[in-house]
């Protein structure tokens, strides 16, 4: 059922994985999707495979948030739907785990969510 025609959604982290598998999802309900990720490369295999937009975007990088709010802003001037799925996983012995790692799991995983 095509119940999102005419609906722009944005999955954060959709080149792979369950954003990939969101974002294929909102396609088959006619949304009209864009999908971020850092990886220039599967960003690309994946925009091709899903046939949506990709905008290359780091969401631990407020600079890089506001640049994909300005783009999708030109190109949709909407958003209905915000999926923000991007974030990551680094495992540390808590003994070993310095500022920097814990700051940049918290960059992706809840700056960049606020943020966006």
């Amino acid at each position: 059922m095509k119940n999102l025609e005419n609906k722009v959604a944005i999955v954060t982290g959709g080149n792979s994985g369950i954003g990939y598998a969101a974002a294929a999802d909102l396609v088959a309900k006619g949304a009209k999707v864009i999908i971020t990720g850092r990886n220039k490369e599967a960003l690309a295999k994946a925009k091709s495979e899903l046939n949506v937009t990709g905008i290359v975007a780091d969401q631990s990088d407020l600079k890089s948030i506001d640049n994909l709010v300005e783009e999708v802003k030109a190109k949709f001037g909407k958003v209905d739907i915000l999926f923000l799925n991007a974030g990551i996983a680094a495992f540390a012995p808590l003994n070993s785990a310095s500022e920097d790692h814990y700051d940049s799991i918290m960059n992706v995983n809840v700056k960049g969510v606020y943020f966006t």
